[in-house]
């Protein structure tokens, strides 16, 4: 695992897939050597995209909060676990139509913006993500479904997120808890898991290994990155790391974005995507 240097082997670079918060910014705040340093690679015309576990937001929600830091992108520039989970959803059971769904607005409209029926009557597949107006009635109906023959989606397993005061439960906690009950092995979209990578590197259309993965944990970006076969950079901006022996160690390290050096652009620079 390379140290932080001013003076790594930095690979030729075509695309970045980068994580959100904890590397552009830190809740309401903005990074703000972070936020010039991708203003300088769009200019430079180095396509990038970012992946989020966050299924509560939508690609427009995260254009206006880095449109208000001063970094200027569009919604295809984003990929969400929501957007993930439908459509792998959609992919994975061509035949299923009906869909029950916990968690926020914004996952229920990216499931039926795939075409799939958002319903509680005989659903097909359960899809769930962070519900903060979780109930037992809602469990209720998820777990009869799986029993019933139900697949189980989940965007993401974050057990906990950070908030003003502490933790809270996240996503994976009830899908923990709807999958136990049913006792079933929920199919999970996030990070660690390499889906939204994927997705990511299909619409930049660069290689795998000229494509930088950056994130702050790597317990979830580090992960993906090194199971979608992406060179990977830890910055230290976000969540400490925790020791893991067990976990794929990154391929760089470094304290701030600004120290990523892109030696040459390979292939030639690429329009923005509307």
């Amino acid at each position: 695992m390379a140290s932080p240097s001013s003076h790594l082997n930095w690979p030729s670079v075509a695309g970045i897939i980068s994580d959100l918060d904890g590397v552009l910014y830190r809740g309401d705040a903005a990074i703000v050597d972070a936020i010039e340093a991708f203003a300088r690679w769009q200019a430079a015309g180095l396509p990038f995209c970012f992946v989020t576990n966050n299924s509560t937001h939508t690609p427009e929600d995260v254009v206006r909060k880095l449109e208000a830091f001063g970094l200027a992108i569009a919604p295809s520039e984003v990929v969400t676990s929501a957007i993930a989970a439908a459509e792998l959803a959609r992919a994975k059971y061509p035949d299923a139509r009906r869909v029950y769904v916990i968690g926020a607005p914004s996952l229920a409209n990216a499931v039926a913006a795939v075409g799939l029926d958002v319903t509680d009557q005989e659903p097909e597949i359960v899809v769930m993500g962070l519900d903060r107006g979780i109930t037992h009635e809602k469990m209720r109906i998820a777990v009869k479904a799986i029993l019933n023959g139900a697949a189980l989606i989940g965007t993401n397993p974050d057990l906990l997120l950070p908030t003003a005061d502490g933790f809270e439960p996240g996503a994976g906690a009830t899908i923990t808890a709807v999958a136990v009950a049913a006792q079933v092995k929920p199919l999970i979209v996030g990070k660690p898991e390499p889906h939204m990578i994927k997705t990511a590197l299909s619409r930049l259309g660069t290689e795998r290994s000229a494509t930088l993965m950056i994130g702050d944990q790597i317990a979830t970006d580090i992960q993906a990155g090194k199971r979608a076969g992406l060179p990977t950079v830890l910055v230290t901006t976000g969540v400490p790391p925790r020791e893991n022996p067990a976990l794929a160690r990154p391929d760089f390290i470094v304290s701030s974005v600004a120290e990523i050096e892109i030696p040459a652009l390979v292939g030639s620079p690429r329009q923005r995507r509307a």
